[in-house]
């Protein structure tokens, strides 16, 4: 039963019988512990039907910054949602682990710590339909951890629901097929995740290869540049899970593997000037097909060290299939 379970769910999910979703909402977080302070949140969501009434999701949470806390994370949930009014109206709730990334404040001359964990998010959201594919998304979240702040984000944002063949709608023609192959050269910033978060140009060199139509594996050389607390570079070997859309033009995909490092660090008070040799690397892209051989990228990777050293990387470039 298991295997049987298991094998509809990646029928499903490699098919697209049922219509996959993106969403983007701006909002606001509420600390629920603590000094119950408010500021900004932002996400977006990729949402993946795997029956009528149920879907899976990945999100990607900003939680904004307050006193010593800078967080955001990544939840992977599990939804049951109804639709009403002749599929003008979709409800839902969902719940799912929950990974953060923690900037918090440790002391005096911007001292800080990178702290890792998870706790839970349980969250709701009703859309409104305007049109076929596009919708607005009331949306709640709420977060309990142990180890950090508990909070509650309430956005209202938008949500784009692609070609859905259970109701007729068929997919866009498929773009000329290529190799299996894709060399890139992509060029942009790299972020410290300190609570001053500085900043370098950054670079990288990319191979990738698709295994079939929904995992990818990919080997990349990285240069996140100089800032004033330190220079890294390194090479990763990822595996990816995504999807096309548009007739196979435009694709999603999140990525994770390990990320070798060598580096120089100068004197850095603010995370005690420790440093490690392999960390975790998390990468969400996107990219489009403009012809057979030629595809734009964009791509954001988040570094998860274990010596207080996590950075965001945001890439963009263009790559040559074959």
């Amino acid at each position: 039963m298991f295997r049987r379970s298991l094998w509809l769910i990646l029928s499903l999910w490699c098919s697209g019988v049922y219509a996959q979703q993106v969403g983007v909402y701006p909002g606001d977080m509420k600390q629920l512990d603590g000094g119950r302070e408010r500021t900004y949140a932002w996400s977006f969501d990729y949402q993946q039907p795997i029956h009528r009434y149920f879907d899976v999701s990945f999100t990607w949470l900003n939680e904004g910054h307050v006193t010593n806390h800078h967080r955001d994370g990544f939840a992977l949930q599990f939804w049951a949602h109804r639709e009403f009014f002749a599929g003008r109206f979709d409800a839902g709730i969902g719940l799912g682990p929950y990974t953060y990334f923690d900037t918090v404040a440790t002391g005096p001359d911007r001292a800080y710590e990178n702290k890792h964990g998870v706790g839970m998010m349980y969250s709701a959201y009703l859309a409104w339909y305007f049109r076929p594919h596009w919708a607005v998304s009331f949306r709640t979240n709420w977060i309990h951890t142990h180890r950090s702040i508990d909070t509650a984000t309430y956005m209202l944002g938008v949500r784009y629901r692609f070609n859905d063949l259970a109701r007729g709608e068929p997919h866009a023609p498929p773009a000329a097929a290529a190799g299996k192959n894709t060399l890139y050269a992509l060029g942009g910033l790299s972020v410290v995740n300190s609570r001053t978060s500085q900043n370098a140009p950054a670079y990288s060199v990319e191979y990738r290869h698709a295994f079939n139509d929904w995992f990818d594996g990919a080997v990349a050389f990285i240069n996140e540049g100089k800032s004033d607390i330190g220079y890294r570079q390194g090479m990763t070997a990822q595996l990816s899970l995504g999807q096309t859309f548009l007739g196979d033009r435009l694709g999603l995909s999140v990525g994770f593997g390990p990320y070798f490092t060598w580096h120089q660090y100068h004197a850095n008070p603010e995370a005690g000037g420790r440093r490690d040799v392999v960390s975790g690397l998390l990468t969400m892209g996107a990219s489009y097909s403009f012809s057979k051989r030629w595809v734009g990228k964009l791509a954001w990777s988040r570094v998860m060290s274990r010596s207080d050293r996590d950075s965001d990387i945001f890439l963009t470039g263009i790559g040559f299939k074959f």
